[in-house]
């Protein structure tokens, strides 16, 4: 062979090396904060907005296949329900799109319409596709996540109706279900009260904290609500913390004995001790009270150490209690996300540059293996491998919630924390007296400044920042766009 034909040869090859590193398709922007913002606006409310409501009977279907076709179950869940409330005040608060409050608007009401039991109080646990109760229990688990949507819709419109709805019902929760002699949140109760589920859970105990109570005292600063969360957290250091292994465990009889639920030896859910050193960051955040960050470390430590963040940068679901190396066979689609946020507030906390790379992987995987890009939002379920396992859409447990919460505290984390840019908020307040302050700063940082408010063209109003907080004039229905920066 001549030299030119190697010249030609080798010509070729590089060429054909350039064209395949092109094509290669560029990874996921995951650390920029607008990335999410775009997500949650463009890849995921839009698919729930034109699938998922019942515009029939009001509020959303309930089971949807992979395809957005309704199938199973129509009941309608008010922990289902006010989910969606959370990620439609949530769209608003990112965008300022009229419809997006306009569905959150009419999402609380149909709540406090149907949901609420005018007798008794409380959230009936479950209604009929049009509205009317079907099973008048009071779990724990539905009474929480009722009020997570309220809490979130709330910091947005300082709606005081919803206040009211609010605080009733959290007040029930500690007057009704409260277990005073021993701690911790009784699992379920009948339609007037009175218990007929007297064991304690992950579920029952740690939601309060993760579903509502930190949102409530970002937007109120009032004091009753970290007094709650800290009691909360004591309870689940004290009384759910295996002294064998350093898991924090599921299921307990009323004086707190363990009851296991062993079926193959992975019997450590990774999701709940994810959000429950979550949740002591954010409140060591808040407080800067020291046990709070030790315990947080030590569960975060175990997490890590056990191999749980996959090499194929999955959060997997589940370890064994005594032998560690049962390890879960996937993952669900909101532990991925409880696990890239975990990340951020570890990164955060540590500033150990190995948390953030943790969050960059789990991210790109969520974008590549979570992400539907033919039907849109995300699947249910994938194998350690990342191949799909459920496609399925929306379930009495799946909604757009997690993935929109993931999507709002990435932009204000990242933004923030990470790359020194500001984030812009929309508010809506529904009615304010006039010096009446609005806290417009959703994560757990003291030294996030708001830089500039501005409501509608042309007004004379003024809005006078003082700390974190905006001093408001009376107002109704009106609208505010916030500047937040470090």
């Amino acid at each position: 062979m001549s030299n030119r034909f190697f010249l030609f040869l080798l010509i070729f090859l590089s060429g054909y090396a350039i064209y395949k590193i092109s094509a290669k398709k560029p990874e996921p922007e995951v650390l920029s904060g607008e990335y999410w913002k775009n997500q949650a606006l463009k890849d995921i409310m839009p698919y729930w907005t034109e699938h998922s409501r019942d515009t029939m009977s009001g509020a959303f279907y309930t089971t949807l296949d992979s395809a957005w076709n309704p199938a199973g179950d129509q009941n309608k869940y008010p922990s289902m329900v006010s989910r969606h409330l959370f990620s439609y005040s949530t769209a608003y608060l990112l965008s300022g799109d009229e419809e997006y409050i306009r569905i959150a608007g009419t999402t609380a009401r149909w709540l406090m319409d149907h949901a609420w039991d005018s007798e008794y109080g409380g959230w009936y646990d479950a209604l009929d596709i049009e509205g009317n109760p079907v099973q008048t229990t009071k779990s724990t688990f539905v009474q929480v996540y009722a009020i997570t949507g309220l809490a979130l819709y709330y910091f947005v419109t300082h709606d005081t109706t919803v206040l009211d709805f609010i605080e009733r019902s959290n007040e029930l929760l500690e007057t009704k279900v409260w277990d005073s002699p021993t701690g911790g949140y009784f699992n379920m109760m009948d339609r007037d009260w009175s218990v007929i589920d007297s064991k304690k859970s992950f579920s029952s105990e740690i939601t309060p904290v993760s579903g509502y109570l930190f949102y409530l005292y970002l937007a109120t600063r009032d004091e009753k609500y970290l007094d709650q969360i800290d009691r909360i957290l004591g309870i689940t250091v004290n009384k759910m913390i295996d002294d064998t292994s350093g898991w924090i465990l599921e299921d307990f009889d009323k004086e707190w004995n363990y009851i296991s639920r062993v079926r193959d030896g992975s019997e450590i859910n990774t999701g709940h001790n994810i959000e429950a050193a979550w949740m002591l960051f954010r409140k060591y955040l808040v407080t800067g009270n020291p046990s709070h960050l030790k315990t947080g470390q030590s569960l975060a430590a175990r997490i890590i150490e056990t191999g749980l963040f996959n090499k194929n940068d999955i959060w997997l679901t589940s370890a064994g209690r005594i032998d560690p190396s049962l390890k879960g066979t996937g993952t669900y689609w909101w532990i991925q996300a409880y696990g890239n946020m975990f990340s951020l507030y570890l990164y955060h906390t540590t500033k150990d540059k190995e948390y953030l790379e943790n969050f960059r992987r789990g991210a790109q995987f969520w974008d590549s293996g979570f992400m539907d890009r033919k039907f849109g939002d995300t699947y249910f379920s994938v194998d350690s491998e990342g191949k799909v396992t459920d496609a399925t859409k929306a379930t009495r447990f799946k909604t757009s919630y997690h993935s929109i919460e993931h999507c709002i505290l990435n932009y204000l984390c990242l933004n923030l924390w990470v790359n020194n840019e500001s984030v812009e908020l929309h508010f809506r307040i529904n009615s304010s007296k006039n010096g009446e302050f609005l806290y417009p700063v959703l994560i757990e940082d003291t030294s996030v400044k708001v830089k500039s408010v501005t409501g509608k063209a042309n007004d004379n109003l003024s809005f006078p920042i003082e700390g974190q907080g905006i001093r408001l004039p009376e107002l109704n229905n009106y609208p505010l766009t916030v500047i937040l920066t470090k």
